[in-house]
């Protein structure tokens, strides 16, 4: 399968919840690829993990020029 554009990426998600709680949770995401590098976070929300996925894909997905 041939990869049609330049315009590609990987987002590392990796989530673990400390010490069995609930408000425990983490998650470490880690950017690459793609015409736009960014530093990899660190976050404790779900909601946090869910911004982060959609600005990265809007970032890949944003009209190039």
């Amino acid at each position: 399968m041939e990869i049609p554009s330049e315009r590609t990426g990987v987002l590392i998600l990796r989530v673990w919840v400390e010490g069995g709680r609930p408000d425990g949770f983490r998650a470490r995401i880690v950017p690459a690829g793609g015409g736009h590098q960014t530093a990899p976070s660190a976050v404790s929300a779900v909601d946090d993990v869910l911004t982060a996925v959609r600005a990265w894909l809007d970032q890949l997905l944003e009209p190039e020029g």
